[in-house]
């Protein structure tokens, strides 16, 4: 049995799952995570420590409810451009702290933007062994660099395309 650790970081989020023909093996669940809004995650070797928050994949950080507070000052990817929101009595409670809602575009009750880090534990079946494997992230928003058992195994960039990692060097065998 090898067992191995992953540790991605990404910015924002990803989802770990592909149905195909190949013999797959699912990460939905569980997965110990932390923000790093300092960007200080790479130089302090977070792929050797365990993260100790937790959320589940697949999943949004929003809907883990991880990120901050929207308010009126959200650094948004986007922009408002119907300033009536900032100006419309009708909208007023609405820009309220602990009630903001932005009604032109879904927006979430938690943001973040900026590197995130997802770790988990995968043992693999016997029947693995010297055989290729392959890390397929699906959905990443837009950049992913993974670790496995605490070597780098790659970054990759972009939005509409699967992000996929040949981690079979990186297989640890578990001692028995």
């Amino acid at each position: 049995m090898k067992k191995l650790l992953f540790l991605v970081l990404i910015v924002a989020g990803c989802v770990s799952n592909k149905e195909s023909a190949r013999e797959t093996l699912s990460l939905a669940g569980e997965w110990n995570f932390g923000i790093d809004s300092l960007d200080q995650g790479i130089d302090q070797q977070w792929y050797s420590k365990i993260l100790v928050e937790k959320v589940i994949l697949p999943g949004s950080m929003a809907e883990n409810g991880k990120g901050y507070e929207v308010t009126l000052k959200t650094d948004w990817t986007g922009d408002i451009f119907d300033r009536s929101y900032f100006t419309e009595k009708k909208y007023e409670k609405y820009r309220q702290p602990g009630n903001i809602k932005i009604p032109f575009w879904l927006k979430p009750v938690k943001y973040y933007k900026g590197p995130a880090w997802y770790q988990k534990e995968v043992e693999l079946p016997d029947r693995w062994t010297d055989k290729r494997v392959v890390l397929f992230l699906e959905r990443c928003h837009w950049e992913s660099t993974v670790y496995v058992n605490g070597h780098k195994a790659g970054t990759m960039n972009g939005l509409a395309t699967p992000h996929e990692y040949d981690i079979t060097d990186l297989l640890v065998k578990e001692k028995t």
